[in-house]
């Protein structure tokens, strides 16, 4: 049997909901591509669901494995203390559950190929 992994996507969280808007459509446009068991939305703080929300839906959906995207573009502020503080409690509270932390976001060469084609194509104009 194929392991069942699921992508959480681990925003900052937001009182406002226009700022939450950003992440929630990238959330929408992963499931409808990957599937909806495949991709959930987790907030550090403020907004829901938590991370240790999405990991016990997780395990209370038979996922054997959950792979966090700190959807950040640096491994500063929340990645420094906070987001493994939570990856630690998740993995106390649902030990059946693979956790994998990933780099974020802006870590990824990709982003940096494409932050770097933005700031070209905006000297540009």
């Amino acid at each position: 049997m194929k392991e069942s992994i699921r992508i959480v996507l681990l925003a900052p969280g937001n009182e406002e909901a226009r700022l939450r808007k950003p992440f929630e459509e990238l959330e929408e446009g992963l499931r409808n591509e990957l599937g909806k068991d495949r991709v959930r939305l987790a907030y550090v703080s403020v907004s829901s669901p938590s991370l240790a929300e999405v990991a016990a839906e997780a395990a209370a959906n038979d996922i054997a494995r959950i792979r966090i995207l700190p959807l950040f573009l640096t491994s500063g502020g929340p990645l420094e203390k906070e987001i493994p503080e939570q990856v630690s409690v998740v993995r106390a509270q649902v030990p059946q559950l693979n956790v994998e932390l990933l780099k974020p976001v802006g870590e990824h060469p990709r982003m940096r190929t494409l932050l770097h084609a933005l700031a070209r194509e905006a000297a540009r104009l």
